[in-house]
């Protein structure tokens, strides 16, 4: 009996520690601020912390050349949520990318079927600013969120 109720507190208290470690990665996302497109482990791991960034299927990196490219393919969403949420997820992804990753000039995404090309310069025109100078998460998508669910915005930045 004894042995079966340490073993139940044990596993709780890994389940709770497991928790707590998957919090402090997903808010330690801005310490990765000023990784270099070179840097193929960073890369990924700020990708897969972004919004789908599970949805991951491929993610290819071009630094020989100027302009640097990242190009990323997600998968994975449910039958008549693709377009409106790979829509956001393009746009705010693509922010984030290029305020954590200060080197990288594209980003191309593919979400299913849907194709997502961006500049950094593009990005800063839409938004009418400079969106680099974010340094922490929650701040970054304050400033987003108004941009990205305002659909006439939308289709002004993927058209």
């Amino acid at each position: 009996m004894k042995k079966t109720v340490g073993a139940i507190v044990l596993a709780g208290g890994m389940m709770i520690l497991a928790g707590c470690g998957t919090a402090a990665t997903q808010t330690d996302l801005f310490k990765q601020q000023g990784t270099y497109l070179g840097d193929n482990s960073s890369v990924r791991d700020i990708v897969q912390q972004l919004p789908h960034g599970d949805q991951l299927k491929k993610m290819e990196l071009s630094t020989k050349d100027k302009p640097y490219q990242l190009m990323l393919r997600y998968a994975g969403y449910e039958e008549g949520q693709v377009e409106q949420k790979s829509n956001r997820t393009a746009i705010y992804n693509a922010t984030a990318l290029f305020t954590l990753i200060p080197n990288v000039d594209q980003v191309n995404m593919t979400i299913e079927d849907a194709s997502y090309y961006f500049t950094k310069q593009q990005l800063r025109d839409w938004y009418g600013k400079d969106f680099t100078t974010y340094d922490n998460e929650k701040a970054l998508k304050a400033f987003t969120k108004p941009y990205i669910e305002d659909e006439l915005k939308v289709k002004e930045i993927l058209n």
